[in-house]
């Protein structure tokens, strides 16, 4: 006989299946009913002996015991020797008795073997119930009506044990189908014939009616080999289970040893764990080494794990007590009196559940639980737990594996010093952002290199123990600064690299960069010494500048070394930083020319207070028209002018003509200054004091009326120096400024031992003030600075009037921008300043 156990799962919604069965236990009634009730007033069809209801409901209850449990999917099927004490009852019993004995048998096993749900109990009963009425009608229609136990009677018997026994495994089949779908009659007809124990029970029972209608005396000896046959059937029932879950313990250990990566082999231990034990549930949990949270894993929809973290409950202590610390198993059957395991059951939603522990690399760390054995027929028992240690064994090993490779591929593509990613790992990671941009799936990436100032003379004074710190704190730094924007690597000694994905936004890498030079301002303290550490960053971007990884590392180091030797910090690749570049080359020559031809030209951006409007002065800004390719760029030719040589030639050019402009301009009753830059070569010019004392001297123009603006990154590449030639343009009473103020990496630790009267704000931090929150913060924090140290603040790259009105509200002092003027050639000043006068309004930068 089968009976099946079987959970809800996916298909109709529970009401509906159990209408489905409620219809089929009916169905199933009503054929007992119909085919038994015709022969229910029959008399044995043997008269000697005869067998009362409650020997035939004691052999029912006998043969009940010793089953044989085969799991199915979802559902648990019951193989018994059922078929023996049916048979003896279609010879030696009348209907009606059989029906009883059949009925309490099935109303004891329910009741007290198994415990099922009520649903499952009664279409097990009913099905019992069918299997009766359908053998006793193919019994009665096919046996001689002479009686006796012969060759007919025999085939008789085999058809209806045989007819119900397929019937009762297509029923079962169609409440599978209600729970899991796909019923396949065939296959199910199929597998019921040639299932063997029917026929092996049939068989023995008929002999069995053999010797007993020959002499009753033959029970002495039928009665031992039933019970060896029942033995034999309970040892091949239990050698099956054996060999069955050996064939699933071997794929799990192939399962779990294909997964190098931990999260795979967590995830087989999980599923196999389930498979083996056949249970609803299965999970794990890792105690945290202070014992103060618990990390649960288990498996979600579609396989994929599920980590929960939390603090141990009581509950949770006394399994963690039995199982992690004791390094014991734990059974919780199901019914179990143990009002510890009742309480960890119900906390968990279980009705039964096996715990063993599991070991990792340094002991035992952990547990693995399965819980809810598929179908309610059996509880865990003590072999299960066998096999689910065998399982968390396994797991052990296979996680210790994981760990190790995973270990020695972490260590493959990190840096063993700061533990950032290696340039192994960051040309891997820059390969994947690459195809991402070529493949439409992202607009594009960066990369920065970044390469330490002085990192040989921390190593050569301090020794390389403390050059390893410096860079571990550098390292920290540097990822604090670009958090979740970046990646940061280390590609070896003090080199470092930045990158930044799914973006080909210039203004926002650039930003990046920046935060990035600002994170290295604050000195850092080895061996009771501060020391000051900058660095030279040099971007790319993709696709702009390359698309294919190596060169577009390439690009970026070509942009960091021009960093670094022009000082300017932060570098944005271009062209023309090949020093192989045939436009470079020709620009040198041309652009030698056009200083001795005095093609160069300065144009003017006027600057004036906001809280008056009045223009006090203007900012000189070096032009050139190139007769063939227009107008160049400042940021091209003036790092050709350095790298050639040119830069003191270009600065005497543009002093001299800046200062001209402004002598006009003070015969013409307007007493402006004028601001020049002077670039990081200009500061290490032993002449340059000289020079402008010269050209002041030349045009009559007070000390006071020129400006020099230089930045933070042209100071600090000698600061000695720089600072011992500030100090001596100040004596002749130049004005001096910091240029792109909030930039650098020094703006805190350097602006008080500069003898400057004024500081510039960054135009990137004016840009789009209104919008960035951070910005606004930053310029805030400039003014009140400059305000504090006594300094004037201007703001440059003021575009319209909101920003404006933002900068009044914070009391900044100068402004310069397309919102005020554009650069303007210095001829074309006075006439604007005199159109400006006409127009003069009731204050703001509308007066002059």
């Amino acid at each position: 006989m089968t009976a099946v156990e079987q959970e809800p799962s996916a298909g109709l919604g529970v009401d509906q299946q159990k209408l489905c069965v409620l219809g089929l236990m009916a169905l199933l009634l009503t054929v007992a009913t119909l085919s038994g009730l015709p022969f229910a007033e029959s008399a044995p069809f043997l008269p000697d002996p005869v067998l009362p209801w409650w020997a035939l409901a004691c052999g029912y209850l006998v043969t009940e015991s010793f089953v044989l449990h085969i799991q199915v999917r979802r559902e648990a099927h019951t193989l018994s020797l059922s078929e023996m004490p049916l048979v003896l009852g279609l010879f030696f019993a009348t209907p009606t008795d059989l029906f009883a004995g059949r009925l309490l048998a099935s109303i004891i096993t329910i009741a007290v073997i198994r415990r099922s749900p009520p649903l499952k109990s009664f279409f097990n009963m009913a099905l019992g119930l069918m299997e009766i009425g359908v053998a006793l009608a193919i019994f009665h229609l096919l046996a001689p009506e002479s009686g006796g136990a012969g060759p007919l009677s025999w085939l008789a018997a085999y058809a209806g044990a045989l007819t119900a026994d397929a019937l009762s495994a297509l029923a079962v089949g169609v409440v599978i189908a209600l729970h899991e779908g796909g019923l396949d009659i065939r296959a199910t007809l199929r597998e019921s014939i040639l299932q063997p124990m029917p026929s092996v029970a049939v068989t023995t029972a008929l002999l069995a009616v053999t010797s007993l209608s020959a002499s009753l005396v033959s029970a002495a000896l039928l009665l031992p080999f039933g019970g060896l046959l029942l033995m034999s059937f309970r040892a091949y029932a239990s050698l099956a289970e054996r060999h069955l879950n050996l064939e699933r313990l071997y794929r799990f250990s192939e399962a779990v040893s294909n997964g190098p990566e931990i999260d795979d082999v967590m995830s087989n231990v999980l599923v196999q764990a389930k498979e083996l034990l056949r249970s609803e549930h299965a999970s794990a949990a890792f105690l945290a080494p202070d014992g103060r949270s618990v990390t649960r894993i288990r498996l979600g929809a579609g396989g994929r794990l599920i980590r929960t973290e939390e603090e141990p409950g009581l509950d949770d202590e006394w399994v963690v007590q039995h199982v992690v610390h004791d390094g014991k198993p734990l059974l919780l059957p199901r019914n179990t009196t143990d009002p510890a395991a009742r309480r960890c059951l119900a906390a968990w939603g279980l009705h039964e559940a096996v715990v063993v522990p599991l070991n990792g690399r340094t002991g035992t760390g952990g547990l693995l639980a399965v819980g809810d054995r598929l179908g309610v027929i059996r509880t865990f028992e003590h072999d299960d737990v066998l096999l689910l240690e065998t399982v968390a064994n396994h797991a052990g090993v296979a996680l210790r594996n994981s760990e190790l490779i995973g270990r020695l591929r972490y260590d493959a593509l990190h840096d063993a010093l700061t533990g950032l990613p290696n340039r192994t790992d960051l040309q891997h990671r820059l390969s994947e952002a690459l195809e991402d941009v070529a493949a439409g799936r992202a607009p594009g990436a960066a990369v920065m290199i970044l390469d330490l100032d002085e990192f040989k003379a921390v190593n050569d004074t301090l020794g390389h123990h403390q050059g390893d710190q410096l860079l571990v704190e550098v390292a920290a730094r540097l990822s604090a600064a670009v958090g979740r924007a970046g990646t940061v690597a280390r590609l070896g000694g003090d080199e470092f690299a930045v990158l930044v994905t799914g973006t080909a936004d210039e203004d926002r890498v650039l930003r990046i960069g920046r935060r990035v030079l600002r994170s290295l301002e604050q000195p850092i303290a080895l061996e009771g010494l501060e020391v000051e550490i900058g660095a030279s960053v040099g971007v790319a971007l993709a696709p702009a500048h390359a698309s294919d990884p190596a060169v577009l590392l390439k690009r970026a180091d070509l942009a960091m070394y021009d960093a670094k030797s022009s000082t300017r910090s932060l570098r944005l690749y271009e062209p023309e930083l090949h020093t192989d570049s045939p436009r470079r080359l020709t620009l040198v020559s041309e652009l030698r020319a056009a200083l001795q031809d005095g093609a160069v030209q300065v144009h003017v951006q006027p600057k004036a207070r906001l809280r008056t409007g009045e223009v006090v002065g203007v900012e000189a800004l070096v032009r050139w028209e190139h007769p063939e390719l227009g107008w160049v760029p400042p940021d091209e030719f003036v790092p050709v002018a350095e790298r050639s040589g040119l830069i003191g030639l270009l600065t005497s050019r543009v002093l001299d003509a800046s200062l001209a402009a402004c002598a006009e301009w003070r015969e013409s009753g307007r007493d402006l200054g004028i601001a020049v830059n002077l670039s990081a070569r200009s500061l290490q010019d032993a002449d340059l004091v000289e020079e402008v004392d010269r050209l002041l001297r030349r045009h009559g123009v007070p000390a006071d009326r020129l400006t020099l603006e230089v930045t933070e990154g042209s100071v600090m590449a000698d600061p000695a120096r720089a600072v011992a030639l500030l100090h001596q343009l100040r004596d002749l009473g130049v004005r001096l400024s910091v240029d792109d103020f909030g930039t650098g990496y020094s703006s805190l630790s350097y602006l008080q031992r500069l003898p400057v009267q004024e500081v510039k704000i960054d135009r990137s931090f004016i840009t789009g003030l209104g919008k960035e929150s951070e910005n606004l913060a930053i310029v805030r924090a400039i003014i009140d600075l400059g305000r504090h140290l006594g300094l004037e603040v201007v703001a440059e790259g003021v575009e319209d009037a909101a920003t404006q009105d933002l900068l009044t509200s914070m009391n900044c002092d100068l402004v310069q921008g397309w919102h005020l003027a554009r650069p303007m050639p210095t001829d074309d000043l006075l006439g604007w300043l005199a159109a400006r006068s006409g127009t003069r309004s009731h204050g703001g930068l509308r007066a002059v």
